[in-house]
């Protein structure tokens, strides 16, 4: 394994610190590959005249003895002590709503995730019972009919017929195995959220 090269002197390194650019983007200003801009920064290879002039384009403004242009602000370093500290009442904000989508997904979850077996006998059901329903029995040898003490109503029967299919229409159809995975995976994303913020809050009082 080739050893790392040290952190390069080369004008186009330079620059990049000091804008805060990446070499994908600075490559593109300068109108060369970002393999090429990379090489040139590891002095294995040097950049086209052209690919030159265009680097000297933001060159320029560099800060002496480079360039003419100002010096950068000292940035604070977001882990150390000089970081701003975090908007409570943001966090808390989040972690409120973090709480409804974690009781909503184990909801859908529970509701969804385990009926597969009870949804499909209920379309088989109202599958099968609209004909039978719609066909009055028939007399049998005796001129009874053949299940005494029914009493078929066909109207009335497919009525209530509809409305249970209506009211299955309006459920949601069970969660496939791809689905559940999906949404288990998104609720342990949740509820790991949650208790990073809950390690932040501590057991602080929600903002006023």
């Amino acid at each position: 394994m080739p050893r790392p090269s040290a952190p390069s002197a080369a004008l186009a390194a330079a620059v990049r610190a000091h804008f805060g650019l990446t070499q994908a983007e600075l490559a593109q200003f300068v109108g060369v590959s970002r393999a090429l801009l990379g090489h040139d920064e590891a002095g294995r290879r040097v950049l086209p005249e052209a690919a030159a002039h265009r680097l000297w384009v933001l060159a320029r403004f560099l800060p002496p003895p480079d360039g003419q242009g100002p010096p950068a602000p000292d940035f604070a370093d977001e882990s150390g002590a000089a970081a701003e500290a975090p908007d409570a009442r943001v966090l808390e904000k989040r972690r409120k709503r973090l709480r409804f989508y974690i009781i909503k997904a184990r909801f859908e979850l529970d509701q969804r995730g385990g009926r597969a077996r009870g949804y499909a006998r209920r379309q088989w059901a109202l599958h099968t019972l609209r004909p039978l329903l719609a066909t009055p029995d028939e007399p049998g040898a005796d001129g009874r009919l053949r299940w005494l003490g029914a009493t078929p109503d066909a109207p009335r029967d497919l009525h209530w017929l509809d409305g249970l299919t209506i009211r299955t229409a309006a459920t949601a159809e069970p969660l496939t195995a791809t689905e559940r995975a999906l949404r288990q995976a998104r609720l342990r994303g949740l509820e790991a959220e949650q208790a990073a913020l809950d390690e932040l809050l501590g057991n602080q009082e929600p903002p006023q």
